[in-house]
């Protein structure tokens, strides 16, 4: 089967749900709350605000066509927001407030550091909860979950595509900032140019509260590195990284775990981004289907002025996988929708079938994993380039052994 016929396959659930039972139903009987708590202000602002806009597009389509068929019962959805503005304590205060007043079923968040604080309290009340980090994955945590972000495992994928396609790139510097996030991007980027034999001359972390980094630049930049990974970045970092580097002179491969796109190209042309590696395309990219492409269109439409992202769709992303767990355990219970999703041996991805992995590495196979889109900057915008798949990288006895060697230098917990 073709992977265009997969991914139209699994974006029957993943768009428009209707195979899935929505066209049978009619006045939703009943409301089933889903949990917002993520940042919408603060430096992390970028990965949680623009979500809000793909979940509203999902909302309005599930409820507008009734509302969503479990079993023998029709509930129509709302998402109740709370601004944890990427604070741990914060996001503990939010959690409790959706479990406990506003009886949400389960929860969407970014991760991070906003995981550590509320993870005893959801894992207590058995909420589902759906994150973009999978390093924050544990054994402890048993109802969380990473179904549409492959973070931080597609950094392995990006730069094996980078010694590929561009085989005179031979030395890499990563920078990111010092918190959970930016230290598993930074790890897992070193195993990746380690294991495809590109030299790593500079792998270190900036701190959170930077604002200049030409200093930082500069020190990177006297490495001579042929390759510039800002891991991952908040975007705010990710314009003034670009600035500089391009400021100071450098022109070489940029690699990054997503971008803001529009803040880069205010501080740079597009011309310097020509190249650039990551691995999430706009939704209207040729080699995606009409679903994306209808996504595309009405996201344009309601947001004329908004540069798009991959955070517009992934909390989405998540609700789709919460939508067809639901369904096959026919109950909106979060313990029963988590164990359906267990129990499946692929679940609908946005980018085709996705199989549960995690064990070794994060303690639990609670992150999804499809085949993964690669994609390059050309005339400005991504484009997908190539396809890879994580199980593929780890057949490789000696790269799978630097990945958990590498995780361990930058004192990173595995369970091999």
């Amino acid at each position: 089967m073709t992977r265009k016929v997969w991914m139209g396959l699994a974006l029957l659930a993943v768009f428009s749900l209707f195979s899935l039972g929505l066209q049978e139903a009619w006045a939703a009987e009943e409301t089933v709350k889903i949990g917002y708590c993520a940042p919408l202000s603060g430096p992390a602002a970028a990965w949680g605000l623009p979500g809000l806009e793909g979940t509203s597009i999902w909302v309005d389509k599930v409820n507008a066509a009734g509302g969503l068929k479990v079993g023998d019962k029709t509930y129509k959805i709302e998402i109740v927001k709370y601004d944890d503005e990427g604070d741990g304590a914060k996001a503990l205060v939010g959690v409790k407030k959706l479990v406990l007043e506003d009886k949400v079923v389960a929860i969407l968040m970014l991760g991070g550091a906003t995981t550590p604080p509320t993870q005893p309290f959801l894992s207590k009340e058995k909420i589902m909860c759906f994150v973009l980090i999978a390093s924050d994955i544990a054994p402890d945590r048993p109802y969380l979950m990473d179904v549409t972000d492959n973070f931080p495992a597609y950094h392995l994928l990006h730069t094996e595509y980078i010694a590929d396609a561009h085989p005179k790139a031979k030395k890499a510097a990563i920078i990111s900032q010092d918190d959970e996030i930016g230290l598993a991007a930074i790890a897992w980027s070193e195993a990746g140019f380690k294991a495809a034999g590109i030299d790593v001359v500079y792998s270190k972390a900036f701190g959170v509260s930077t604002t200049d980094f030409a200093p930082i630049i500069t020190a990177v930049l006297e490495k001579k590195p042929d390759i510039i990974s800002m891991g991952a970045s908040y975007p705010e970092f990710q314009a003034l990284i670009c600035e500089q580097a391009y400021t100071q002179g450098w022109r070489g491969i940029i690699t990054s775990a997503c971008w803001d796109f529009g803040a880069i190209l205010a501080k740079v042309p597009k011309e310097f981004m020509e190249g650039a590696v990551s691995g999430f395309p706009d939704f209207d990219d040729p080699k995606l289907t009409k679903d994306h492409h209808d996504f595309w269109a009405e996201w344009k439409k309601r947001y004329p002025d908004h540069s798009f992202s991959e955070i517009v769709w992934e909390y989405m992303g998540a609700l789709d996988v919460w939508a067809y767990g639901a369904q096959k355990a026919g109950s909106v219970k979060s313990e029963d929708v988590f164990k359906a999703l267990k129990a499946a041996d692929t679940v609908p991805h946005s980018f085709g079938p996705g199989k549960w992995f995690g064990k070794e590495t994060f303690g639990n196979d609670n992150l999804l994993v499809p085949t993964w889109p690669i994609t390059e900057i050309h005339g400005g915008k991504p484009a997908i380039v190539a396809y890879k798949n994580l199980f593929d990288w780890l057949k490789d006895a000696k790269k799978k052994q630097i990945l958990f060697d590498t995780l361990k230098a930058w004192n990173i917990k595995t369970y091999q």
